[in-house]
């Protein structure tokens, strides 16, 4: 009998892909560019861009901050390829000013509109009369490196920024909320006070006092319950928190069910409030959890 030996048989994986050539990424980038919103934006900088360039006086240096402003706007609107939006928006841009630019100055060589005044270095002043063809040439040494870098700078930073929010606020919704810093707990009573979040932040700051490693966290059962995982000496610990006015056997119960699957040893019952006798009672038969009532809580936290 005749053995397959080929890769796949064997369980071997094919050579690697061969990674696409950069004129091939290049065109893939581009393919996935959202023109439209782009050129539409790339339009309205070279406009600004153009009017505060043709402007007189002090006002030319407030074109600086369009480049960046028309980059930053994109990037928050835009989830990927930010690079490649960036450097479209700058090549368009530029060419929309020199079009722009080329029309006015020809216009202008005709009188029919002002010519703006340069800083050009003469042997007599360090500003004149634009020309047509100074104007184009100061525009092109100048607007090139404005016009393209910014405006990939700005929307790479604002596109890594907005993903970087968006990736938090995917994590806090997929965990089910997010902790509240609670305030001075001067008393028990403040204690039982504090919200479900509230008590998780509150927890997680004692017990990383007393030599425990904060790991993750996780609302559960509607918000009803909140589960923390902590480390200690290289050991997890799942535990399930409740700010309920009576803390019955059912927390109890979830919370050996889901340390088996989850294949966690120890565990914790913890409660601003107090429990109910059963509740109790059937914790005290558990060697591998801990039930602790808002005073224990309070206790350990002042020792």
């Amino acid at each position: 009998m005749s053995v397959d030996t080929t890769p796949e048989q064997r369980g071997e994986q094919n050579p690697a892909v061969p990674r696409p050539s950069p004129i091939q990424r290049a065109v893939t980038s581009l393919s996935q560019v959202r023109w439209g919103e782009t050129l539409l934006i790339a339009l309205a900088m070279a406009a600004a861009w153009c009017g505060l360039f043709l402007a007189n006086g002090i006002v030319q240096v407030l074109a600086g901050v369009v480049p960046v402003m028309a980059g930053l706007y994109l990037g928050r609107r835009i989830k990927d390829n930010y690079l490649a939006h960036g450097l479209v928006l700058g090549f368009a841009g530029f060419c929309f000013g020199l079009i722009a630019v080329v029309t006015y100055g020809y216009l202008g060589s005709l009188g029919l509109v002002p010519m703006p005044m340069l800083p050009i270095q003469t042997a007599t002043q360090t500003t004149e009369m634009a020309t047509f063809g100074s104007l184009i040439f100061y525009y092109c040494t100048y607007s090139i490196f404005a016009l393209i870098p910014f405006p990939a700078f700005g929307t790479v930073m604002a596109g890594r920024t907005e993903q970087r929010t968006r990736d938090l606020s995917k994590e806090v919704d997929d965990r089910g909320g997010r902790l509240e810093r609670p305030g001075v707990i001067r008393t028990l009573d403040d204690l039982r006070g504090l919200s479900l979040p509230q008590l998780g932040s509150y927890i997680s700051a004692v017990y990383k006092k007393k030599g425990f490693e904060f790991k993750d966290y996780r609302f559960i059962d509607k918000d009803k319950h909140l589960d923390i995982e902590m480390t200690y000496n290289g050991e997890l610990y799942l535990m399930r928190l409740s700010v309920a006015d009576k803390v019955r056997p059912g927390t109890l119960e979830s919370l050996i069910q889901d340390m088996r699957r989850r294949e966690i040893a120890k565990g914790l019952v913890i409660t601003s409030t107090e429990f109910t006798p059963d509740t109790l009672k059937a914790a005290s038969n558990k060697r591998n959890i801990v039930a602790i009532d808002g005073q224990t809580l309070f206790d350990i936290a002042e020792s």
